[in-house]
């Protein structure tokens, strides 16, 4: 049978055949519902994929969560031990000298740290600490990966904070790591603590003059 004869005799059949056409007509709805099944199943999986991948965002933020909480703990201990050295060493005056404050406290801070103390020294060849080329020497202790440079003074002043921002500058174009930045001292200037403050560096102090 040719094919415009075979589609004659069909569309003859749907006018003529009340069962054929109804046949035809399931046949067709049928067909319907499940590709519109389909869709929805497609659209259920892109839900559930959706929802596994907010399951899993919504574990590393637990996991930050709890990474934070761990290290404000260990913060708050470090802070706990040094107020107690600071108090100590402070009521005391002029006892000490600056080397023995700086002494005692970095073995509290190499305690709490679990890390040496050391000194980074460098050439500053393009004057960005004191606006001249000069050697320059911090605190820094390295844990974990993070770098932290630490002002250890029995006193700290306006001048002494900006100071260690340049060192964090320097050591940033040197080693390609920016560093975090602690002050500590029992004494500090209010104008230094606004520009620490400022700086976003991290202070262990207890008295303001």
């Amino acid at each position: 049978m040719a094919e415009a004869e075979f589609k004659s005799r069909i569309l003859t059949l749907l006018e003529e055949d009340r069962e054929f056409r109804m046949s035809v007509a399931g046949l067709v709805g049928y067909k319907e519902v499940l590709d519109r099944l389909a869709e929805h199943d497609r659209k259920f999986d892109e839900i559930l994929a959706r929802m596994e991948e907010h399951d899993r965002r919504f574990d590393e933020i637990l996991a930050t969560l709890r990474e934070h909480s761990m290290r404000f703990e260990e913060h708050s201990k470090l802070f706990d031990a040094l107020d107690l050295k600071l108090q100590a060493l402070g009521s005391r005056g002029g006892i000490f000298s600056e080397q023995a404050f700086r002494e005692g406290i970095k073995n509290v801070v190499e305690q709490y740290f679990g890390g040496e103390v050391g000194r980074w020294i460098t050439d500053d060849e393009e004057g960005t600490v004191f606006g001249h080329p000069s050697k320059v020497e911090v605190d820094l202790i390295i844990k974990d990966g993070e770098h932290i440079l630490i002002e250890i003074k029995s006193s700290i002043h306006k001048s002494s904070v900006s100071q260690l921002w340049r060192e964090g500058r320097l050591y940033a174009e040197k080693k390609g790591v920016t560093p975090k930045l602690a002050i500590i001292s029992p004494f500090i200037e209010a104008d230094a603590k606004e520009e620490a403050e400022f700086y976003g560096i991290t202070l262990f102090t207890r008295t303001s003059v």
